[in-house]
């Protein structure tokens, strides 16, 4: 502090009112730069804030992606294979489920077991047990410090009804072949898969 005040004494010393407006142009530079300088470093030794179960929230949103995914992947086979059916044409299908997938996730189970004998006043003996358990969600780490539910089994959701739109469902015959082909595949009852022709207005 003492060498910085001598600096400025010295540089105003000088009688020449052109000098004087020199320094002061040199001092202002100087203190705009001290300024930046001391910004810059308090940005770097603050400390980094880590947002509240941000870890969880990748996990949440890559299982619906998947589960979308994995609806529209159905959809789309179905799609395929219908195609393919003599007579059958364009085909465009959609599917409806009861509910979503249902993932089953691998659990630590902990459980702890007491037993204790008790006197009452009469001098009767009263055992009592006292069963205690623990589930915990087992996670495995996934790249970026994320982490992931160990998934055990995953149960495909129940198909409520399916729609075919077919050009050539106006053949009788055609018509049943396909209805026949959903019903093998996604191992859904008849009367749940409705069978149109393309362009046509709704008839059972």
């Amino acid at each position: 502090m003492i060498e910085i005040k001598k600096l400025l004494e010295k540089l105003f010393q000088s009688k020449n009112k052109k000098k004087i407006i020199e320094n002061s142009v040199i001092v202002i530079i100087i203190g705009i730069i001290a300024i930046v300088a001391g910004g810059s470093l308090f940005k770097k030794n603050e400390p980094k804030k880590e947002p509240v179960n941000g870890n969880l929230t990748p996990v949440v949103e890559t299982a619906a992606k998947v589960e979308s995914s994995d609806t529209d992947t159905n959809e789309k086979r179905l799609k395929e294979i219908l195609m393919t059916v003599k007579g059958a044409g364009k085909v465009n299908v959609m599917v409806t489920y009861v509910s979503g997938k249902e993932i089953v996730p691998a659990y630590d189970i902990k459980r702890n077991e007491n037993d204790t004998e008790e006197k009452d006043s009469g001098g009767g003996v009263r055992s009592i047990k006292q069963n205690d358990s623990e589930n915990k969600v087992v996670f495995e780490e996934i790249q970026g410090n994320n982490k992931k539910p160990i998934v055990l089994k995953e149960i495909m959701p129940q198909v409520k009804g399916v729609v075919v739109v077919a050009e050539g469902a106006s053949d009788p015959e055609v018509k049943e072949r396909l209805a026949r082909a959903v019903q093998v595949l996604l191992d859904v009852p008849i009367h749940r898969i409705e069978v149109l022709e393309s362009g046509s207005s709704y008839t059972k």
